[in-house]
């Protein structure tokens, strides 16, 4: 395969798929083939037999005089472009062998009409034979023949291995990538949803994957949302069939070669949180998931963090998981600057990315792409083993692999996962591993003797459905009402399940903001309880002690410590102006000492807020004072004043007429 065609192979994949599925649009659909796949042969040792399992879909064309079943072997893909334009139905390559057709009245349907079809590899001594000689992975063309009416022809794969044990070196790790998430609950308490109930019951996207992995019994890695799985063991103990599915996913989690890996406690892209900012959040989230899933499925990702899957990927996201102590993280290939391949990226690399470097390995969007569509289970569990096979054949001697990683809304065909995991489970050619096993046995890419580098292609990431403000002012509030009430308290609880909900980027703007509402919602059905009396108040005397009525109305009844903040422009708080102070439930009447420094009528507010000042339990209340204490001083000052004045006025007079009278009349000069 040449270079160029080899670096964009696994991105071109899934465009090829889409062309194949326009181009199917546009021209008219070829007849049917009249029979389909029910079962195979997945793999076939030289001078063995293939077999195939074929469901005969139209009785009348199969019922016609002469009616068999046609095959044709093309040569097998040797490259990663020609496995692609075969799956692609673009060129299925040359025809390498062409058995004649096998009569349809020779093979004896069943009750289900289904026939069984047995061809013997050279060697073998069975015929009919296929004449296929070597290791390979061979298009295989069947179809309804010699009916009198045109028909199609489906393609599956024959995947050829030597006779030895060992038909390779080094088998492909395949590191199988499993997600069980749903949308979070925006009901409250997180409630269950509708559409997760839908999920977890019998035949529900939920727990068609929990029936997957509980099957498997492989080696994989598995991302379970903490509140998806919290959501369905709410339903799980009023419902036995949602029961039933919570049941196969918490075996497969308990079992040793099953890999828990970290994850949120709703569905948050790391990326666009760590963009906004939210980097404290995401802590937070990831802290609270595993508690969480302590709690419902018990048990929880090992600690430190080993590996990763990341996705969307960034430099950030990749920095934040360096940080929990991750020191392998696998990316999706796009999100990878692209580099040239001579054959199928199938090696780890170092990531140059954020503070520092780690390895990372790519999922493959083709082997995903194939577990999806329409078709026959059959007919997509082997066309996985056939790219396995294929990528396995490219370099036998060293030791690679891939990362299989379905959409986290993945809705699993469970009859085509039941044939390609017992597929690989027998497999000479792959291995299945866990994601940190596949860091432990794949190599690394070299490049000219030297590790291969690879860097994250720049994108713009998602915006956050809240902006990082209105969650910062959120959590404070959170903070100090769960400081008051308790973390028992059930509008806590509400409260604290609102703010992790709020963070996820499966919501829409209006729906987190109406988690953070929900939070205002619980504190100010908190602080409503307590209330202050606007009583007019009157002091007698210089120094008093002001009697001040606050009525605690809390459900259920409870002591709170609150802080009162005392102000007036004509009083002075000997016991300072802030003042904590213990209300017992009901009406409370606290004595203030307070200092008057002028007598009149002025106003004194009153703020009662939580200890830390974060919130407050209602508005400032005014209350008017009238204060006399200097009403009779003042008069007796004033007497007082006055007959100083008067003395000094009178001794003034006095001593002005003795002196005139003591001054001698002066005579006049001679």
């Amino acid at each position: 395969m040449c270079l160029a065609a080899a670096a964009t192979w696994m991105a071109a994949s899934g465009v090829a798929f889409a062309q194949q599925d326009t181009t199917s649009t546009t021209l008219p659909a070829p007849p049917p083939a009249g029979v389909s796949l029910v079962s195979q042969t997945p793999w076939v040792r030289l001078h063995s037999t293939f077999t195939l399992t074929l469901h005969l879909d139209d009785l009348g064309l199969a019922a016609q005089p002469g009616a068999a079943i046609g095959v044709l072997v093309h040569e097998s893909a040797i490259s990663r472009s020609a496995f692609d334009d075969a799956v692609g139905g673009r060129d299925l390559g040359g025809v390498v062998y062409q058995p004649s057709p096998i009569p349809l009245a020779s093979l004896h349907p069943n009750a289900n009409h289904n026939v069984l079809v047995t061809f013997g590899l050279p060697g073998s001594g069975v015929t009919p034979s296929l004449g296929v000689r070597q290791p390979g992975v061979f298009p295989v063309q069947v179809s309804l023949t010699n009916t009198g009416r045109p028909t199609g022809s489906f393609v599956t794969w024959l995947v050829t291995v030597g006779a030895s044990p060992t038909p390779v070196d080094q088998k492909l790790s395949v590191a199988m990538l499993f997600q069980a998430v749903a949308d979070p609950s925006t009901q409250a308490l997180g409630a269950p949803t509708t559409d997760v109930a839908t999920q977890v019951k019998p035949g529900g996207r939920l727990d068609k994957i929990a029936s997957v992995l509980d099957r498997g019994q492989l080696p994989f890695s598995l991302i379970v949302s903490p509140e998806t799985a919290q959501q369905w063991q709410t339903l799980a103990t009023h419902d036995p069939t949602a029961a039933t599915g919570l049941n196969h996913l918490v075996r497969a989690a308990h079992r040793a070669s099953t890999e828990l890996l970290p994850a949120p406690y709703v569905p948050l892209d790391a990326s666009a949180a760590l963009d906004a900012g939210f980097g404290g959040a995401l802590g937070n989230e990831y802290r609270q998931g595993a508690s969480v899933l302590r709690t419902t499925i018990g048990t929880s990702p090992v600690q430190p963090v080993r590996s990763a899957f990341i996705d969307p990927a960034s430099d950030a996201a990749v920095d934040f998981f360096r940080q929990q102590g991750a020191a392998n993280v696998a990316v999706r290939d796009d999100a990878l600057v692209p580099v040239t391949h001579p054959f199928t990226p199938a090696q780890t690399f170092v990531l140059d990315a954020g503070g520092g470097k780690s390895l990372s390995a790519t999922s493959a969007p083709f082997v995903e792409t194939l577990l999806t569509g329409s078709g026959p289970a059959a007919l997509k569990a082997q066309r996985v083993v056939a790219a396995l096979a294929e990528v396995a054949y490219e370099e036998p001697a060293i030791a690679r692999g891939l990362v299989i990683a379905p959409d986290a809304r993945w809705n699993p065909d469970v009859a085509t996962m039941t044939q390609l995991l017992a597929a690989l489970r027998d497999s000479p050619l792959v291995q299945p591993v866990t994601l940190d096993q596949f860091f432990q046995t794949v190599s690394r890419e070299q490049v000219n003797g030297f590790d291969r580098e690879r860097q994250l292609a720049s994108t713009l990431p998602a915006a956050m459905p809240i902006d990082l403000s209105d969650y910062q002012h959120a959590a404070t509030e959170l903070r100090s009402f769960r400081a008051m009430a308790g973390a028992s308290d059930p509008n806590v609880a509400l409260a604290e399940h609102a703010l992790l909900v709020a963070a996820s980027t499966n919501l829409t703007s209006d729906e987190a903001h109406a988690e953070l509402s929900s939070i205002d919602s619980a504190v100010q059905a908190f602080t409503g309880s307590v209330t202050t009396d606007a009583k007019r108040v009157t002091l007698t005397a210089r120094q008093a002690k002001v009697p001040l009525s606050f009525v605690n109305s809390l459900k259920p009844p409870r002591t709170i410590e609150v802080r009162v903040h005392l102000e007036s422009p004509k009083l002075l708080f000997p016991g300072g102006s802030d003042q904590l102070v213990k209300l017992k439930p009901g009406n409370n009447t606290l004595s203030f000492p307070v200092e008057a420094r002028a007598s009149g009528t002025f106003p004194m507010t009153i703020t009662v807020t939580s200890p830390d000042g974060a919130l407050n339990f209602g508005a400032p209340v005014r209350v008017t004072v009238r204060s006399a204490v200097f009403g009779g001083f003042a008069v007796a000052l004033a007497i007082g004043a006055l007959v100083f004045l008067a003395l000094w006025w009178v001794n003034h007079v006095r001593r002005t007429r003795k002196n005139r009278r003591g001054t001698p009349t002066p005579v006049p000069a001679t």
